[in-house]
C-alpha cells in the first residue's frame, strides 16, 4: 500500500506532491478533531458522576464540542482542498503531456491493438485515477492518523485495552499482505479485459458499415460479445478473491471488539477500572477499527490504481521518435529534397534497400510500383513519421533529424486520399493550414481549390460544422477543403498520395484544378496509382521491393520497355476494357 502511495506521488509533479504532503498534516488534525468529542464526552460523563459539573462546565464543554466540529470540517476541507485540487490539476496536465508524448511517438505505434489501449488509458484509467486517487489519499492518511489516536487512547484508559487494539491492528496488518497482493493480481486482468473491450467497441463500430452490407450484424460481432464476456468474468474473479479477505477482515476487527469488552469487563470486576472509563470503551468500542477498515478496504482501488499508473507510464516509457533539433534549412543549398542510402524495416521486415535520389525546387517526382513495394513508406520517412534505419533524410541540405519538428512541419503539406477533418467549423478546418488566416486568405485558399462554391451552398457557410472526419460532406468534397487547407498553409513542399484515385468523375475535375493550383512553384513527391497522371513529372521513380529498379521521364520509361513500360500498358489495357464494358 505504501508503495502504490509512493507511486502515486512520483507521478505527480514535484509542487502538487507537495501539496498531498502539506494535506496530510490536515488529515492528521482532522482525525484527532473527528475523536476528540468522544474523549470529552468520557470527562463530563466524571463530571456530572462526581458532581463537579456546572452550568459554567456545561457551557465550556458545549462550546469545545462545536469549536472541535467546526475545526474537523475545516481540517477536512483544507484536507480535500489540498488533495483534490492537486488531483485535477495533475491530470489535467497529464493528459495534455500524454497527447504531446503521443505526437512524439512513430506512426507504426498506433496498431489496433494500441488504440484500444490509449482509449481506454483516457476514458477508463486516467479517469479512475483522477476520481479515486485522491479521496483515496485523503481517506487513508485520516484513516491511518485516526487509529494512531484511538489506539494511544486505549492506552491511556489501560495499558491492557491497549495492548489488545495493537494486536488487533498487527494482525489486520498481516491479512492485509496477502489481500493487497489478491487484489493486484486481478487488477491485471481486470484492466486488461477493460482494455480489450475498448478495442473491441471502437473495432465493431468502425466495421458496423460492412457487417450491416454483409448481413453480419450478430455474427460480425463475435469478439465483441466475448470481450464482454472476458470483462464481466474478470470482474467477478476479482470480487470472488477479494471478498474472502474483507470477510476475514470483519472476523478479525469483531474478535477484537470482543476481546477489548472482555478485558474492560475484567478491569471492571478486579476494580482497576472506574465505571466511568468503562463507559468511555464502550463509545468508542463499536468504531474502533473502522478507519483500519475503511484502510484496507480501499486495497481494491488501490490495486486498481497502480495497474492503471502503470499503463499510463508504459506508454510514456515508449521511445519518442522525434527530438527537438537545432538547424534550420540551409537558405543556400543544392536540392530541395534528397534520400542518401536510405535503409527502413518494419520490425524484422525490411521495405527498403539504399533509396537514393533527389528533388530539385519545383520539381515532381513521382513514386511508382506495385502495392507493398515501398512508395508510401518513401513519403512517410520525408515527413517522419518513422525515422530511418540506415542512411538519411535531408531538406534543403539538413538532415531532418536535426531540425525542430515544426520547422519540418512548416515545410511540407500532405494530402491523403483518406481525408480526416474535425468536428469544427469547415473555416476552422481550412485555417489549420495557418493560425492566424483571415477570411479573406481562407476564401481565397477555398477558391484555388474549387471548393468555394459548394461551400456558399452549406447552410452556415464558412462557420457550418462539418461531422466528425467529416461525414457531413461527399468525399470528394471534403478533399476539396483538404486542399484548400494545404494551399492556406503554403509549405514549399508538397507530398501527394494521389487524390483522385477513387473519386467520382465530376469531383476529380474540381480536386485536379485545385491540386494544380496547390503544386504550383512547389516540389511535388507524389505516389501515382494512376500512371497516366503523371506522365508530366519531372522524373518517375519506379520501385520494387524497397529498391529503385527504373527512372527516368515517361518517354524515356516507355522506351526502355522495362517494368514501368509493362505497368502502362497494362492498365491502358484495363481502361480499355472497362470503356468497352461501359458501351
Amino acid at each position: 500500500m505504501i508503495r502504490i502511495l509512493h507511486k502515486l506521488l512520483v507521478f505527480c509533479d514535484k509542487k502538487n506532491a507537495r501539496r498531498i504532503r502539506f494535506a496530510y498534516i490536515f488529515s492528521f488534525l482532522n482525525a484527532f478533531a473527528q475523536n476528540a468529542p468522544i474523549m470529552a464526552g468520557i470527562f463530563m460523563i466524571r463530571s456530572l458522576m462526581d458532581g463537579t459539573a456546572d452550568v459554567l462546565t456545561c457551557c465550556l464543554m458545549a462550546g469545545m464540542l462545536l469549536v472541535c466540529f467546526a475545526l474537523g470540517a475545516f481540517f477536512r476541507h483544507m484536507s480535500d482542498r489540498l488533495q483534490s485540487s492537486a488531483g485535477y490539476k495533475v491530470f489535467a496536465e497529464k493528459r495534455i503531456e500524454f497527447a504531446r508524448h503521443l505526437r512524439k511517438l512513430p506512426m507504426g505505434y498506433f496498431t489496433d491493438e494500441n488504440i484500444g489501449r490509449i482509449s481506454s488509458i483516457l476514458t477508463e484509467d486516467m479517469v479512475f485515477v483522477e476520481e479515486n486517487s485522491m479521496s483515496v489519499l485523503a481517506e487513508i492518511a485520516s484513516g491511518i492518523f485516526a487509529q494512531i489516536v484511538l489506539t494511544a487512547f486505549m492506552f491511556f484508559l489501560d495499558p491492557l485495552l491497549g495492548s489488545v487494539t495493537l494486536i488487533t491492528d498487527i494482525v489486520i496488518l498481516i491479512l492485509s499482505v496477502p489481500m493487497n497482493k489478491a487484489a493486484a493480481r486481478n487488477s491485471i486482468g481486470r484492466q486488461g479485459a477493460v482494455e480489450d473491450l475498448t478495442g473491441s467497441v471502437i473495432e465493431y463500430a468502425e466495421g458496423m458499415a460492412v457487417s450491416k452490407s454483409f448481413g453480419l450484424m450478430g455474427e460480425s460481432s463475435t469478439r465483441l460479445r466475448d470481450s464482454f464476456a472476458r470483462s464481466r468474468e474478470a470482474n467477478l474473479q476479482f470480487e470472488r478473491e477479494y471478498a474472502p479477505y474483507e470477510r476475514n477482515l470483519e472476523i478479525i476487527c469483531a474478535a477484537g471488539i470482543t476481546g477489548i469488552l472482555a478485558a474492560a469487563i475484567w478491569l471492571l470486576q478486579a476494580g482497576r477500572m472506574d465505571a466511568i472509563n468503562f463507559i468511555g470503551v464502550l463509545l468508542f468500542l463499536m468504531n474502533l477499527f473502522t478507519p483500519f477498515k475503511t484502510v484496507f478496504q480501499m486495497g481494491a482501488r488501490l490495486s486498481i490504481m497502480e495497474v492503471a499508473l502503470d499503463k499510463i507510464g508504459a506508454v510514456f516509457a515508449e521511445k519518442p521518435l522525434y527530438l527537438d533539433g537545432e538547424k534550420e534549412p540551409l537558405s543556400d543549398y543544392t536540392h530541395e529534397i534528397e534520400f542518401k542510402d536510405v535503409t527502413f524495416s518494419y520490425g524484422d521486415e525490411e521495405v527498403l534497400k539504399g533509396i537514393s535520389f533527389t528533388a530539385d525546387k519545383d520539381q515532381m517526382i513521382a513514386l511508382v510500383g506495385e502495392s507493398g513495394s515501398g512508395k508510401t513508406t518513401i513519403a512517410n520517412l520525408m515527413a517522419r513519421f518513422w525515422d530511418v534505419n540506415g542512411g538519411a533524410v535531408l531538406l534543403r541540405g539538413v538532415n531532418i533529424k536535426d531540425m525542430p519538428m515544426e520547422t519540418l512541419m512548416n515545410h511540407i503539406s500532405m494530402v491523403f486520399q483518406k481525408v480526416y477533418l474535425f468536428e469544427d467549423t469547415v473555416f476552422n478546418n481550412i485555417a489549420m493550414g495557418k493560425e492566424d488566416a483571415s477570411m479573406e486568405e481562407v476564401a481565397e485558399a477555398a477558391r484555388k481549390a474549387r471548393c468555394y462554391d459548394f461551400i456558399m451552398q452549406l447552410p452556415y457557410g464558412f462557420d457550418t460544422i462539418v461531422g466528425e472526419g467529416g461525414t457531413s460532406l461527399s468525399g470528394g468534397e471534403a478533399q476539396r477543403i483538404s486542399i484548400a487547407r494545404c494551399i492556406l498553409k503554403d509549405a514549399p513542399v508538397i507530398i501527394l498520395d494521389e487524390a483522385t484515385a477513387s473519386i467520382d468523375a465530376d469531383n476529380e475535375r474540381y480536386i485536379k484544378e485545385g491540386m494544380t493550383e496547390l503544386c504550383r512553384d512547389k516540389t511535388v513527391l507524389v505516389i501515382a496509382h494512376r500512371l497516366n497522371t503523371i506522365r508530366s513529372a519531372d522524373r518517375i521513380l519506379v520501385i520494387d521491393h524497397g529498391q529503385i529498379a527504373e527512372e527516368g521521364t515517361h518517354d524515356e520509361l516507355m522506351d526502355k520497355n522495362g517494368l514501368y513500360s509493362r505497368m502502362a500498358l497494362l492498365q491502358k489495357d484495363m481502361n480499355e476494357e472497362l470503356e468497352d464494358d461501359a458501351k
